[in-house]
């Protein structure tokens, strides 16, 4: 009688740990309170545990949550609900984790070289984890932090003293992320509606970065009525409507609801001058023009050529037609 071979002790390990679908609710409710409850310790306990203490807790913590989330059984192309909220409630204990790391190492936690490999490594984890269970919510996660580390490492390695590389660096952002959007569509849909979402996040960092930049520039020049570059404000208002779009077409809250954020955020920037050039004049042409074309009168359709032809006999589910 043939037997099974033994299971090594990482098989057995990775038996016990992986999560039973039936219990994934549970398990992931469970996760949801264990990160909570460990950052709160973290906090509370800055000043008065060492920082490799805190890592230890944090890190192992992480670790259990991102070995569950791995180790869950493949259901289809995207992972059930509850291996998303393991990875989901990993995410900020491990950038908690890492941040002690670089604490009990000697570095600052808010230094640029300390935020350039946390959030590389953490964007490595993340889109690995994309790649490996199929979730979209980890290539959300991954892009921000890639998008965050390319941030932090431009001002670890050339300090700049104005916010003009990081518009740029957040319009890459904007243009790459709108890529994978078309090359993920069709095939993994989820994914590109993330990022998507990224690309929105990344129009919203933009604003911002730009009003920081108009702000500046206004204070240091002393001008009344200094308004933002109308580049930046064309690129925000194409990313608004372009995800206003994409959301409506593809019937997507996330992105739609970004885009009117986007939006909103053109509307601010554009706001500052008081004449009704360009903006205004523009976009109020453009708008009433696609409604009147809407709304324009139309020849009646001609009839089909089939219309006069008689109706098909009607046929019995047994396949032979009713006698006439």
């Amino acid at each position: 009688m043939d037997t099974l071979p033994p299971m090594s002790a990482w098989g057995e390990a990775a038996a016990r740990l992986r999560p039973l679908p039936f219990r994934g609710d549970l398990i992931a409710a469970g996760a949801v309170a264990l990160a909570v409850g460990v950052m709160l310790l973290d906090v509370r306990v800055q000043d008065d545990w060492a920082a490799g203490v805190r890592f230890a807790i944090a890190g192992a913590a992480a670790a259990l949550l991102l070995l569950l989330g791995w180790l869950a059984p493949r259901e289809g192309d995207a992972p059930r609900v509850y291996v998303s909220a393991l990875v989901l409630a990993a995410f900020p204990l491990t950038v908690l984790a890492l941040l002690d790391l670089a604490d009990a190492l000697g570095g600052a936690i808010t230094s640029a070289g300390s935020l350039t490999w946390v959030l590389a490594a953490v964007a490595a984890l993340y889109l690995g984890l994309a790649v490996r269970r199929g979730s979209a919510a980890c290539t959300l996660l991954g892009a921000l932090a890639l998008i965050g580390a390319a941030m932090a490492a431009w001002r670890w390695a050339f300090e700049p003293r104005s916010v003009t590389p990081y518009e740029w660096l957040a319009l890459a952002a904007i243009v790459l992320a709108g890529l994978g959007v078309v090359v993920l569509r069709d095939r993994h849909r989820a994914h590109a509606v993330a990022l998507a979402n990224v690309a929105g996040a990344a129009a919203l960092a933009l604003a911002y970065l730009v009003s920081l930049g108009t702000t500046a520039a206004t204070l240091s020049s002393g001008e009344l009525g200094f308004t933002a570059p109308w580049g930046w404000k064309l690129v925000l208002a194409a990313v608004g409507f372009g995800l206003v779009a994409y959301g409506a077409v593809d019937r997507e809250r996330g992105p739609a609801w970004l885009g009117a954020a986007v939006l909103a955020a053109f509307v601010g920037l554009a706001a500052t001058s008081g004449t009704v050039l360009w903006w205004p004049l523009i976009l109020v042409a453009a708008g009433g023009v696609a409604v009147a074309a809407g709304l324009r009168p139309t020849d009646p359709a001609p009839p089909s050529p089939d219309a006069d032809a008689p109706e098909a006999p009607m046929r019995p589910l047994g396949g032979t037609p009713w006698a006439p």
